[in-house]
């Protein structure tokens, strides 16, 4: 992936290193596409799982109710 510096626009090159991307003309670090320090949680995870498991619960009620009309 070849991605553009958020400071500056130049492509920047991808670090092994670090797990980060570097730009070669004002050597600013970015972490977006590596998704460094987006890991969710298993809390995060299971609330994910809880609010897709009401909103299938909220979709088969009003399905029910649609039949019944």
């Amino acid at each position: 992936m070849r991605c553009g510096c958020p400071e500056c626009g130049s492509f920047m090159i991808h670090s092994e290193s670090d797990h980060a991307c570097v730009c070669p003309d004002c050597l600013a670090r970015c972490y977006a596409c590596q998704g460094t320090g987006t890991a969710l949680s298993r809390e995060e995870i299971l609330g994910m799982k809880r609010m897709m498991e009401i909103k299938t619960t909220d979709e088969r009620i009003r399905d029910a109710q649609k039949r019944d009309e």
